[in-house]
């Protein structure tokens, strides 16, 4: 399709490699072959009388002509798939659509279950691909590679709009049968017992942060890959780890865990719901933030201790 004697399949071809930038990687991204590839830089160079890009040294840089159509073109894209290719309805019973988050496991326990049996009920052949925080996260919803991010106040993406969901607070959790640990914890045996931590990407995690606020060092002795895991270790042993109520209440009924309150007070969070931008009217999207906020305002009227999973 040609538009004003561009062909549109070229703004495919140079997001890719804006985004890429690298062409074997946008050629495989497209599945194209690498003469197909080459084909459509030279034409894009032809219609914008323009290099569009350099390799030096095996490095792509764009032209500053490039680097100026980079925001434009992806705005482009993402309104043609949100306004053309999504459709103007939404029917959850008939659809097979596949939706993309970014969620931690805390999030997914909390949240995200209870949300996939509603809408399992209401669309039960759409897909939902779970995905983990990764340092490409941010980048990922600027291109509109995710549909939505769950994430707490002090880490929202700037540009996008997002939607406040529930609010929850730190505890600590130990293994019942703990000899060094009773019912209650001073912050000199919170300091003095070794930790479970957790750390996602190069950020620490919030009760990390708050804790270092407060001038609160602790001895990680184990570092888990999730908030889960980070709990659940104590089993066994006489460490101790902090971790989200919610969170707590829900694995304090399956395992062997006592909850206790926090010798130090961490400021109670917010967990938020973001999305691109330029997906804010798509009828589906609009339907599943939907559920994902009767859902939430549910978990925020329910007390941490009432949790359940399941």
């Amino acid at each position: 399709m040609r538009f004003e004697g561009l062909d549109l399949n070229l703004l495919v071809a140079l997001n890719a490699i804006l985004e890429e930038r690298s062409v074997k990687a946008a050629s495989e991204r497209l599945c194209l072959s690498q003469p197909a590839m080459s084909a459509a830089v030279s034409r894009l160079r032809q219609y914008f009388n323009d290099e569009i890009f350099t390799i030096n040294h095996r490095k792509l840089t764009p032209t500053p002509l490039a680097q100026s159509l980079e925001a434009p073109t992806r705005d482009i894209l993402l309104r043609i798939r949100t306004n053309l290719i999504s459709g103007p309805s939404f029917e959850p019973a008939k659809s097979r659509r596949r939706f993309r988050l970014v969620v931690s496991d805390y999030a997914s326990m909390v949240l995200i279950q209870p949300v996939m049996k509603r809408v399992y009920r209401a669309a039960p052949d759409i897909s939902v691909d779970l995905l983990p925080f990764t340092d490409r996260t941010v980048d990922q919803l600027q291109r509109g590679d995710v549909d939505f991010v769950v994430l707490p106040d002090p880490v929202l993406i700037e540009g996008h709009p997002h939607q406040p969901l529930f609010s929850d607070e730190f505890c600590c959790v130990a293994w019942t049968a703990s000899r060094r640990i009773g019912r209650s914890i001073s912050l000199n045996r919170y300091l003095q017992l070794g930790h479970i931590g957790v750390q996602y990407g190069a950020l620490a995690s919030i009760e990390e942060q708050e804790l270092l606020k407060l001038g609160c060092k602790r001895r990680i002795e184990v570092l888990a890959p999730n908030f889960t895991m980070m709990a659940i270790m104590v089993i066994g042993t006489d460490r101790i780890a902090t971790v989200h109520e919610r969170l707590a209440a829900i694995l304090a009924r399956k395992f062997p865990l006592k909850m206790l309150r926090a010798p130090v007070r961490i400021p109670q969070f917010r967990e938020n719901l973001q999305w691109p931008a330029s997906f804010h009217l798509d009828p589906a999207l609009v339907w599943l933030r939907g559920i994902i906020s009767e859902v939430a305002q549910e978990i925020d009227r329910t007390p941490a201790a009432q949790m359940t999973f399941g």
